[in-house]
């Protein structure tokens, strides 16, 4: 019981977090060029709990799946006094309007890059270490005793050479391993600082791979804090890779063919806020770096998707003011409601399917 309060409580402290991070970034921007926000809400339907300063409204309503700012004369329904014109969105340039636009994205992707150099800078990166983790006593394809376990290799070693080869990291020996099957080889390691030298059979797997039997250490590598930047600009295009990816998924066919009971739920597939939630607290007890690097990888993802060209996400609003500037001539947005509405309901129906995945079908980390 108290378990499911808190998780609960934790799925609400992920949202609030994301959508406030958002919109606040549109809210800086609009009071940035003189453009009044009018509301500042978490939530949407009726209020739970409001209050009102500098012409501003501020507070939660009850349906916890998003949020927004209400950017004075963005909707296209409202009147907008001549005395109030200079300071709504369509008072002002394109160019602030775009800025108005982009800054809710921006801010989840300046946010994910803090939050990127911090964890690479303050707690390094993990990675594998030439040093054996752990000794398998047995071959699981074949069932014989694995060429560590028979030559003696103990977890603490730290393998220095390989058939007179250097290693200096995991990766050289598992490229080693795996190109001699079934090679007697010299194995160098330090075993509480001395150096000892045993000799190994290296199997060999069905596919013609060499195997040992080792599992490797993990360590940390630390940068400095001119090297956190660069590892930063690296952390960002590798994970940029992996949210592209992640919206073609959102977009693919096997996708919904999971989510609609078609075919077998994978952990390749979207998760709600009550998935997130589940993986972030699996995370944490991994560690401090693979929770951080969730939230930040989950922080990126939202930015992008949002700028996704479809009214009424923020992408849409931007090709608006494109086609506005390239034609000259002022789109009505009356016109985008039925375009926008089919947007909505395709992200509720997907909302919905993906959430009954998450309760009935968690993803949970192997």
């Amino acid at each position: 019981m108290v378990s499911g309060v808190l998780y609960v409580l934790g799925a609400l402290g992920v949202v609030f977090f994301l959508v406030l991070t958002h919109e606040l970034g549109h809210f800086l921007a609009a009071r940035a060029v003189g453009v009044r926000a009018t509301e500042f809400f978490v939530g949407f339907g009726p209020r739970i709990w409001s209050t009102r300063k500098g012409g501003t409204e501020y507070g939660i309503k009850w349906i916890l799946v998003g949020g927004y700012v209400k950017i004075l004369g963005m909707n296209p329904e409202e009147e907008v006094s001549p005395e109030d014109w200079p300071h709504s969105y369509k008072g002002v340039s394109r160019w602030r309007r775009f800025w108005i636009i982009i800054s809710g994205s921006l801010a989840h992707v300046f946010l994910a890059l803090l939050i990127a150099f911090l964890v690479i800078w303050l707690m390094g990166i993990p990675v594998l270490t030439s040093t054996i983790g752990s000794v398998g006593e047995y071959i699981e394809e074949t069932g014989e005793e694995t060429p560590a376990h028979r030559a003696g290799l103990e977890p603490g070693d730290t393998i220095v050479s390989m058939g007179g080869r250097e290693t200096r990291d995991w990766e050289e020996v598992r490229d080693f391993i795996a190109a001699h099957p079934g090679q007697e080889v010299e194995v160098v390691v330090l075993r509480e600082g001395q150096p000892l030298t045993l000799t190994v059979r290296l199997a060999e797997l069905p596919g013609g791979r060499g195997f040992l039997g080792i599992s490797p250490s993990v360590g940390e590598r630390h940068y400095s804090f001119a090297a956190s930047l660069g590892e930063t600009g690296r952390w960002l295009l590798t994970y940029s890779g992996g949210v592209f990816y992640s919206i073609y998924r959102v977009f693919n066919l096997s996708t919904f063919k999971q989510l609609l009971g078609i075919s077998r739920p994978t952990e390749d597939r979207p998760m709600t806020v009550v998935g997130i939630t589940r993986v972030a607290g699996e995370l944490a007890g991994e560690g401090m770096y693979y929770f951080f690097n969730f939230i930040a990888f989950i922080l990126l993802f939202l930015a992008y998707i949002n700028l996704l060209p479809l009214p009424p996400l923020d992408g849409g609003h931007i090709l608006i003011l494109l086609v506005e500037k390239i034609t000259g001539k002022e789109v009505d947005l009356r016109k985008l409601y039925p375009v926008a509405a089919a947007v909505l309901a395709f992200f509720a129906v997907l909302f919905l399917l993906t959430l009954r995945l998450d309760i009935t079908n968690p993803i949970s980390l192997p």
